[in-house]
């Protein structure tokens, strides 16, 4: 172990998650205008026929990518302004070339009745003052906070961004772990020394062992992505990229509470897989080679003459099955449909188990079976052990396998500038939250 002394915590800085930018502001003013008005145009384009539809059309597109921007989303930034000033050009063209008051007048109230009904929304709602910030904050700025770095994580990233001294300046205490050390006893070390918030930088099981001692001990969690694959950092809306910056969630930060998953006692963030590839994590060659040891068990495990795998358990319908090539838990659902965000999860919050299974048909042509749902508990029975990767570790549980979700036992905080939502949950869709999300957007107010 390494311990980095730190100094004392610097002045607060201006909170950069306080402000809208004029560029969100104005897309999000285009998206609320051309919205109804596009939606009126394609209405009276129907009725009219060639060429209306078509400008109805042109006028409605840019809507969704002015909303995606103003929202807070990355990418086609660009295309949204160009889609835009096409749309109104597209409007004030066929305005002038149909000169029909009626059609004006249907514009007029249309964008009246959205806005007052936009107006109304956010009311009911409490959309707050200008620079009050609606996303849960932290009640205060930890005084002796803990980061617990594994530079071996990530294949050394930690150290190539230099995150224990930018830790060290920001007066956060910074203990790097080596070879041999018992995490846990740190961890409970730090707390008896009056910690009053954890935070780990490593991978998804170096992150478990704090958080498992941060629920015992109700402090706040902070996750620093270093790892090599940062499935929980992606789920908690946080950049992977930026590790530097995922240390301002020791500052200003939003709080939440998330879930956890248990599977005999063992606490894991993401997900258990036991069968075929807890078979292959198991082998003692796969952590330095991968998918090597990936391919040469895969042939023994999958084919013909593979023995089928002693797996029992009952599905949603509560059908018992005795085999399975795959049975996967995960903490909340993973999102697998063909869409934006696939393999990560919508939420950390909907208190259930992710079950897939993936099993052999009767017959040796019989295409692969895939069940999936959702549930608090779930269990497994076998009469050997079983060998399982618990968050990518190679571990053997004994029968029966238990399962179970602890749900919103996790207090996190993430910075305030972190995109706060995991791919799945950023598949584009548009409803009442997202309205009102846009009028605050468009009004200066920090969206909540």
């Amino acid at each position: 172990m390494v311990e980095v002394s730190h100094a004392a915590p610097p002045a607060a800085s201006a909170d950069p998650g306080l402000t809208i930018s004029v560029r969100r502001r104005l897309l999000a003013v285009l998206a609320l205008v051309l919205g109804p008005l596009g939606g009126v145009a394609v209405a009276v384009g129907f009725v009219h026929g060639l060429p209306e539809v078509l400008f109805a059309i042109v006028a409605l597109v840019p809507a969704a990518p002015c909303a995606w921007i103003a929202l807070g989303r990355r990418g086609a930034s660009r295309l949204a302004w160009l889609l835009a000033a096409v749309a109104f050009l597209a409007l004030a063209l066929y305005l002038v070339w149909r000169s029909d008051r009626e059609v004006l007048l249907v514009f007029a109230g249309a964008a009246a009745v959205f806005f007052a009904g936009s107006a109304g929304v956010a009311a009911l709602h409490r959309v707050p003052v200008e620079g009050q910030v609606t996303r849960r904050r932290a009640e205060r700025r930890p005084r002796r906070a803990v980061l617990f770095i594994n530079p071996r994580s990530g294949g050394g990233t930690a150290g190539r961004v230099g995150l224990a001294d930018r830790a060290t300046a920001m007066g956060i205490r910074v203990v790097e772990l080596s070879a041999g050390d018992d995490l846990d006893a740190l961890v409970r070390d730090a707390v008896a020394d009056g910690c009053d918030c954890l935070g780990a930088a490593g991978g998804d099981g170096t992150l478990a062992q704090v958080a498992r001692v941060a629920i015992e001990q109700d402090l706040p969690f902070v996750c620093v992505p270093v790892g090599t694959r940062n499935h929980f950092a992606l789920d908690l809306g946080l950049d992977r990229t930026d590790p530097i910056g995922a240390l301002d969630a020791f500052v200003d930060a939003e709080t939440f509470h998330v879930d956890v998953a248990e599977v005999n006692g063992l606490l894991f963030l993401n997900n258990v897989s036991v069968g075929v590839y807890g078979e292959v994590v198991a082998d003692a060659q796969y952590r330095d080679h991968k998918v090597g040891t990936t391919l040469a068990k895969l042939p023994d495990l999958l084919g013909p003459e593979a023995e089928s795998l002693d797996l029992r358990f009952v599905d949603d319908t509560g059908e018992s099955h005795d085999s399975a090539l795959v049975v996967l838990v995960s903490n909340n659902a993973y999102e697998f449909g063909p869409s934006r965000g696939f393999g990560s999860r919508p939420s950390l919050r909907d208190g259930e188990l992710g079950i897939v299974t993936l099993s052999r048909g009767s017959g040796l042509l019989d295409p692969l079976r895939v069940r999936s749902w959702s549930a608090p508990t779930f269990r497994v029975d076998s009469s050997t052990p079983v060998s399982a990767g618990l968050d990518g570790e190679a571990i053997v549980l004994d029968p029966p396998v238990e399962f179970r979700v602890r749900a919103r036992a996790l207090r996190v905080r993430i910075p305030l500038h972190a995109p706060g939502e995991s791919p799945a949950a950023l598949r584009p869709r548009f409803g009442a939250p997202q309205v009102r999300r846009l009028v605050a957007v468009a009004r200066g107010r920090i969206p909540s």
